[in-house]
């Protein structure tokens, strides 16, 4: 209503002006013959307007300093109009007319003090303001039903949406979470928020399958060393003459062999839930390296395997240093367990593409290049390996800690050997929080 409004005004000023337009051109010959004959050329003027003022629906008056009529055809100065004044509405009588008129009137006072009053009848202004009324009153009355007709169906698609988001939602909640919500490839806001609930969906399932696998691989991988520990408590019972130190030692290895299995798989799922983000500080890159090459050279001095490493000086990178350090030391102990052949683990770190990549490398046989995805599972081990202790949560707990990191691990072929390669962006805390979707 108000919008109807504002462009009935609006109309009615157009009118006013077009209207307007010829008698300012009476008006400027008047002021004319005033500056070329005077007064009396003035009067001469208004009169001969006059004259002629009912063909032409004119009001026109000419008036002294005092107010006396010297010219025009109405019989006096009208009441509340003053002078000067621009064009206006006003009710005017002309001299034989028997009622008043709506004239649209502009007065000027002369520099003698005469005043003159020049109006043209707006006779077609109220036939004009009664179409424009219907017009807008018809554009109002057709606007409402549209209106209403356009807001239910947008209602109705709101809940035809609404209710098939639902309809999904209550189907993974029963357990269903296989299911989607169909998209239109519109890229409005309810299409990106339906991706956005797919994307969560998606998220929801492999978290859950993960628990599924992890928990199936728990019950494997334990079910052996718990039934070795059973078995060697039952021959302590039943062997009471034999000597239980041998025994009670192999049960000590079980039982730490299950609390690192137990201990890796919950340093992962931390590192996959983001616990672990709030330690991150500057830590010197270079320095870590050294100090976990010091600490595994003596085990690689038994194996005949040699430790170098290569860093530049200096280099930092936030980040959590416990965590990165466990990563890189996973990492070497699966070299130096399935590359001790090769002779020789290279550990390196080097800054490209605005990330840190920490490498470690050995000489041995590789992993081939289609197996590899299989390596990074959870509880992963590929058939060459079983026959070496360990639990295949080593890569798992690295690719993890670097996605808390917001980077990456790479499996590379070393030729021959395998590079693994950690990388980790200089700026850490501007990772995006979705990569956690890449976990395992």
């Amino acid at each position: 209503m108000p919008i109807l409004l504002f462009v009935y005004v609006q109309i009615d000023r157009i009118l006013v002006a077009d209207f307007a337009r010829p008698l300012e051109f009476r008006q400027s010959n008047l002021e004319k013959q005033h500056r070329i004959g005077g007064v009396a050329g003035l009067t001469a003027a208004v009169e001969s307007r006059a004259e002629r003022a009912h063909r032409d629906q004119t009001a026109i008056l000419l008036v002294d300093a005092q107010g006396r009529k010297m010219a025009g055809n109405l019989t006096a100065w009208p009441r509340g109009v003053a002078a000067p004044q621009d064009w206006t509405p006003a009710w005017l009588e002309r001299e034989g007319s028997a009622h008043p008129e709506e004239f649209l009137v502009r007065t000027v006072r002369l520099g003698t003090g005469q005043r003159l009053l020049l109006g043209g009848l707006l006779d077609s202004r109220a036939d004009m303001h009664r179409a424009l009324l219907l017009a807008l009153l018809a554009a109002f009355v057709l606007a409402v039903p549209f209106g209403l007709l356009g807001s239910l169906a947008i209602v109705r698609e709101m809940n035809h949406m609404v209710a098939a988001i639902a309809d999904v939602g209550q189907q993974v909640g029963a357990g269903d979470l296989s299911r989607r919500v169909e998209t239109d490839g519109s890229g409005d806001p309810v299409d990106r928020l339906k991706l956005s609930l797919n994307t969560l969906l998606e998220r929801i399932e492999a978290l859950v399958e993960e628990h599924r696998v992890l928990t199936d691989a728990l019950a494997h991988d334990l079910r052996s060393p718990l039934t070795r520990v059973h078995i060697q408590v039952s021959g302590a019972r039943t062997d009471p003459l034999g000597d239980p130190q041998p025994r009670f030692q192999a049960i000590a290895q079980e039982v730490d062999y299950v609390l690192r299995i137990l201990d890796g798989a919950l340093e992962i799922s931390r590192a996959e839930a983001g616990i672990g983000r709030g330690n991150f500080k500057h830590l010197d890159i270079g320095a870590m390296l050294f100090d976990l090459c010091e600490i595994y050279e003596p085990l690689a001095a038994t194996n005949g395997v040699r430790i170098t490493v290569t860093s530049p000086a200096g280099l930092m990178l936030q980040g959590n240093r416990s965590l990165i350090a466990r990563a890189v030391a996973n990492l070497i102990d699966n070299a130096l367990k399935y590359g001790a052949q090769g002779g020789h683990v290279v550990l390196e770190a080097m800054v490209a593409d605005g990330a840190v990549q920490l490498c470690v490398a050995d000489r041995a046989n590789g992993i081939p290049a289609e197996r590899r995805s299989e390596a990074l599972r959870k509880f992963g081990r590929l058939d060459s390996a079983r026959s070496t202790p360990g639990s295949g949560l080593g890569l798992t707990l690295a690719k993890a800690v670097a996605s808390l990191h917001g980077g990456t691990l790479m499996l590379e072929d070393n030729k021959p050997g395998l590079r693994v390669r950690l990388i980790l962006p200089l700026h850490s805390h501007s990772f995006n929080a979705n990569q956690l979707g890449d976990l395992p």
